[in-house]
Formats: structure tokens, sequence, C-alpha cells
């Protein structure tokens, strides 16, 4: 009987802390990890931001063959890697922050 007992007071607090897992592990409606769709389309937004400025980049001939690194999050692009000269790193951000979607632009790059 107290078997019994126990095995019900384990079973009774499992289902009780089953929804705690899911908040603790990120599976909750709020808790915007991936498996919230509002987490998803934000973060295909950046990679879609972070693609049109590597783009726009890559258009200019003096910027195509530098290794610049493009990242973005919230509309904040950053831009990392090496230019040739001041006037490309210049060129860089201007280029970045004509690209629509762009918030602000924090340019890291470095001359060589």
């Amino acid at each position: 009987m107290k078997n019994l007992g126990l095995g019900l007071v384990v079973v009774a607090a499992g289902l009780g802390l089953g929804g705690c897992v899911a908040a603790v592990i990120g599976n909750a409606p709020d808790s915007g990890t991936a498996a919230d769709p509002r987490a998803r389309s934000s973060a295909d937004a950046d990679r879609a931001l972070s693609a049109a400025v590597s783009a726009r980049l890559g258009a200019n001939p003096g910027l195509s063959r530098a290794a610049i690194m493009v990242s973005a999050l919230d509309g904040t692009v950053t831009l990392r890697g090496r230019v040739g000269s001041e006037a490309l790193r210049a060129s860089a951000e201007r280029m970045a922050r004509a690209v629509a979607g762009v918030v602000s632009v924090q340019n890291q790059l470095q001359v060589k």
C-alpha cells in the first residue's frame, strides 16, 4: 500500500511539473525560442537583411574582393573584416545604411 501511495505522489508531481519543463527547455509559447514563430521570423529577417547588405557590398568592385562579414540583429547591421582603405571602409558603411530595413550600422571594419 505504501508503494502505491508513493507511486501516486510521483505521478502527480510529474503531471504537475510537466508544463514547467516546456518553459525551462524553451518550448513554451512565450519563451522566445526557435519554437516560437516570432523568434523564427525575426531570425529570418536578420538573415535576409544580412544577405541584402552582402549583395549590395558585393556589387561594388572595390568591396567585392574584401573579406567583409555581415551580421544583423533587429535591424542593426555589423560589418567586420578588412578593407584596403579608409574610403572603402566609409563606402561600405554608407552602402549598408542605404539597404531597406537597416536601422543602424556598427562598422568594425579595419583598414589593412
